[in-house]
């Protein structure tokens, strides 16, 4: 359902969106807001996807927690795909608290000049603020786009980055278990084609 929502999903004019408690607001526009300049090469991302303790995507998909969305029949060559945990503290009134273990899995493409790194992991801050009681509100600068998708839960934004011609798409998936997936799609591919791909995951089975 999620890859049929997401390739029909139509950009609609508004400044307002609910998703479960989230209230999510544009901005208007301002002269002082930019986006953010990204120097990041697909080199990077293909090096930033082994920087910890590498696992296979059948490894990944025993521990994720949640289906673990594959592409099935992406328009660009899939390069490489792996599981990586990473480690990172946390401060807490000054001190560094317990080191704490972040699970997501890559998968790289690239046809020619055109690339995409896409990484997937559990969203464990929409995930509490979905257990809330009260309504949350969150407001996102102007450059965004924000994409309810039609018949599903899922909600997507779209980030473009200064002097480039790179994009990221994260899309939301709420899982029927309660999970959250953030799938994050990075890349110089257009809107269409970072959708297209998005719409290529689905779900696997566990």
């Amino acid at each position: 359902m999620f890859a049929q929502d997401f390739v029909q999903a139509e950009e609609v004019v508004q400044k307002k969106w609910i998703w479960k408690n989230i209230e999510i607001t544009i901005s208007d526009p301002s002269d002082a807001e930019r986006s953010d300049v990204i120097t990041t090469s697909l080199e990077d991302y293909q090096r930033i996807s082994k920087g910890g303790k590498v696992m296979t995507t059948e490894e990944t998909k025993k521990t994720f927690g949640a289906p673990l969305y594959r592409p099935v029949a992406a328009h660009l060559p899939l390069l490489s795909s792996n599981g990586l945990i990473t480690q990172y503290f946390t401060l807490k009134d000054g001190k560094l608290g317990e080191p704490v273990q972040k699970l997501a899995h890559w998968d790289i493409f690239r046809k020619e000049r055109e690339w995409a790194a896409v990484t997937q992991d559990i969203d464990t801050y929409t995930m509490d603020i979905l257990n809330r009681k009260e309504r949350v509100h969150e407001t996102y600068p102007a450059y965004m786009k924000v994409m309810q998708i039609p018949g599903s839960d899922n909600v997507a934004t779209l980030t473009p980055f200064q002097n480039s011609d790179v994009k990221r798409l994260a899309v939301h998936i709420l899982d029927p278990k309660g999970k959250v997936i953030r799938l994050q799609i990075i890349g110089n591919l257009s809107e269409k084609d970072l959708i297209r791909l998005a719409s290529a995951f689905k779900p696997s089975s566990e």
